[in-house]
Formats: structure tokens, sequence, C-alpha cells
């Protein structure tokens, strides 16, 4: 996935629907972010939510 925004246009990020507009300018950034991250870890898999800190914390609260 990573590769594949690398080399995508702005236009091409704000056209997957899955990416808030106000992060197409940043995914890049967090997606490579991410892949040192696996990389070092030497991490097989990585889940991914659509859900937020606040939802963790709220749930933790709660």
């Amino acid at each position: 996935m990573t590769e594949r925004l690398l080399a995508s246009t702005h236009d091409e990020r704000a056209a997957i629907p899955v990416i808030h507009p106000g992060r197409v300018d940043v995914i890049i950034a967090g997606a490579l972010v991410l892949r040192e991250i696996v990389e070092r870890v030497g991490a097989r898999e990585v889940v991914v939510s659509e859900h937020d800190i606040l939802d963790g914390i709220a749930l933790s609260v709660a």
C-alpha cells in the first residue's frame, strides 16, 4: 500500500474512499513511518482500525 500511495497523485489519493480528506496530504508520511516500524519490529501483520484513540479512551473509562 505504501508503494501505491507513493506513486499516486493528490487527486488519486483523494479518490480513495477510506482516506479522510484531511489526511490526503499526510497519508504518505504516515505510511512510511508505519512501514519502518513494521520492518524494525519484524511484524508479520498490522491490524488497522477506523476508530481513533478517543474510542479506546472512552471504552477504558466506561
